[in-house]
């Protein structure tokens, strides 16, 4: 199933310059939700994300969607805006549910989507904007960075009734790494600090759901549980 795709910038009033986007738009004229996916270049093509959920879609698997994907320039923006920042936080909470809405359409639940560093930054985002988002898909999300800082800041941010899908592979056990090309430290595994986050989150009172797949931190991981992480962030609507 062709899907129309359509590119945009977006000019915001939290961040210093626009940001690209990409629409796959919905032509079927039923979807009532919408996931807006950060590392948009890396989901869109290495994940194959948009194969996926056509292919969910085409099958019943899931319902119909819009997919707005927010793709990165450069890797030191990328590091700059997914270390739980809150500017990149309020320009995705505050400022694109407008703009899905009328560039778009309407939408009755928004859906936010991460992974690795991206996984920590949509963790961050709802949490810190609860009633914003529906769910939340964090896969493989940086829970070790600055000492594992977002686990110990659960007790600021208050409970709220979204999903979150927090998955990381029983293979990502490197310690001690250096992430290029900024001077961000790995001190912990992310299966480990992932663990504990997921932990942490559920104890806190979130509604979690951790997941853990037989593999590394790789895209053929990410996009092997894609649908399924999709269907259980949406249960509660049967597919159309």
């Amino acid at each position: 199933m062709s899907r129309r795709t359509t590119e945009h910038s977006i000019s915001s009033g939290f961040l210093n310059e626009p940001r690209r986007v990409w629409v796959h738009h919905d032509e079927s004229g039923r979807a009532k939700d919408c996931v807006l996916w950060m590392d948009g270049e890396i989901y869109s093509g290495r994940v194959k994300a948009p194969a996926l959920v056509a292919g969910a879609i085409a099958s019943g698997a899931l319902h119909a969607l819009t997919c707005v994907y927010l793709p990165n320039d450069t890797q030191i923006g990328r590091h700059a805006a997914y270390t739980c920042t809150e500017s990149f936080a309020s320009f995705l909470a505050l400022e694109m549910p407008r703009w899905i809405e009328r560039e778009a359409g309407p939408f009755e639940r928004l859906y936010l989507c991460g992974l690795s560093l991206s996984g920590l930054q949509a963790l961050f985002t709802a949490l810190g904007h609860p009633g914003v988002f529906a769910g939340v898909l964090a896969q493989s999300p940086s829970a070790w960075w600055k000492d594992e800082w977002l686990g110990s800041a659960l007790p600021a941010f208050e409970t709220s009734g979204l999903r979150f899908w927090i998955s990381v592979g029983r293979k990502e056990l490197k310690e001690d790494l250096t992430h290029p090309p900024t001077s961000l430290h790995q001190k912990t595994s992310q299966l480990a600090s992932v663990r504990r986050l997921s932990r942490a989150m559920s104890e806190a009172g979130h509604d979690v759901h951790h997941h853990e797949f037989e593999g590394g931190h790789d895209p053929a991981s990410w996009g092997g549980e894609l649908t399924e992480a999709l269907g259980w962030l949406m249960m509660g609507r049967a597919p159309e």
